[in-house]
């Protein structure tokens, strides 16, 4: 009888759901991770879900990260795919899918992965630049503002303020672009996209009445651009725009002449300088650049735009010519 009883506990000492040997698959597992040898990860990760019987959640997590690590995504998704219905309130495992997936190219579906993670997690800095990346680039700009923002509160760095900014200005909501733009310039210098991207923001009537100083703002992220690219074309368009917005037309002109001469070929600046042109009763030379951006016009609004300026060119010209 002893010897049975010694058996029986010698039996049920093996057969314990947790031996010593997970453990210490979990904790070689655990090293390899830290280190980042993800082909030793992905198997001792596995090993420990597979002995767990699929009820470890950080196993199925860690198993799947190494599998992404390693590039492939298509086993790391399936796994994640699993997870999430074992482990529907895992909002790591939503998160992670979500970042497969978008690398993956299926931004519906990793928005809707990243969405979960945020419902179960609200302050996930992952999830929600995820979110606000994915609903941007699916064009549900208003929809990626508030994640954006709430990532800017947690995490104010340039990445999540040219994402808010980007979104924002997409969806015309350009308090909140110009604010925002105004809060990376702060912290950064800005690149020369950042600082185009920003500049149109001062054109705005709307956003002029709510920040009675953007254009001058506006105009000095111009300079700031140009200062990095003299060459940049429609930095010196807009400087004409703006120069014309605040009434001077003489420096208006000078803009746009030296964005012809950067850009010869520029429609929209031809046509900015006729018209200033005509304003200042220059009929003949007005009508040189019209004829120049009529040869050069590719879409319908330039050639109306020609068509126009041509007809009060003509109505200029004393009765008889």
């Amino acid at each position: 009888m002893r010897v049975t009883i010694s058996i029986l506990a010698l039996l049920a000492a093996c057969a314990t759901p947790r031996s010593a040997g997970v453990e210490a698959n979990e904790r070689l597992a655990e090293a390899a991770t830290q280190r980042g040898d993800w082909l030793v990860a992905v198997d001792l990760w596995h090993r420990v879900y597979l002995a767990d019987q699929l009820e470890n959640s950080r196993a199925c997590l860690e198993t799947s990260r190494a599998l992404f690590r390693l590039g492939d995504l298509e086993s790391a998704e399936a796994l994640l795919r699993d997870g999430a219905r074992r482990f529907p309130d895992d909002s790591a495992v939503h998160e992670l899918r979500g970042v497969v997936l978008e690398e993956s190219g299926y931004r519906r579906a990793a928005e809707a992965a990243y969405a979960r993670a945020v419902d179960l997690q609200p302050g996930l800095v992952r999830a929600l630049e995820g979110l606000g990346r994915v609903r941007l680039h699916l064009g549900l700009e208003s929809s990626a503002i508030p994640p954006l923002r709430r990532l800017v509160e947690l995490k104010p760095e340039p990445e999540a303020l040219r994402l808010l900014a980007r979104a924002a200005l997409a969806a015309r909501e350009h308090v909140i672009a110009y604010d925002t733009f105004l809060h990376l310039f702060d912290d950064t210098e800005g690149t020369l996209e950042d600082l185009m991207d920003a500049a149109v923001l001062g054109l705005e009537p709307a956003l002029g009445s709510a920040r009675r100083a953007s254009p001058l703002v506006c105009e000095a992220w111009l300079v700031r651009a140009l200062e990095l690219d003299p060459q940049q074309t429609h930095a010196h368009i807009l400087l004409g725009a703006y120069r014309e917005l605040a009434g001077d037309d003489v420096a208006a002109m000078s803009h746009l002449t030296r964005a012809l001469e950067t850009d010869p070929a520029s429609v929209e600046a031809l046509l900015e300088l006729a018209e200033i042109q005509i304003k200042f009763l220059l009929v003949e030379e007005a009508e040189a650049l019209l004829e120049q951006a009529s040869q050069l016009a590719e879409d319908d609004s330039s050639r109306a735009r020609v068509a126009t300026l041509l007809l009060r060119t003509e109505g200029l010209r004393p009765k008889g010519d």
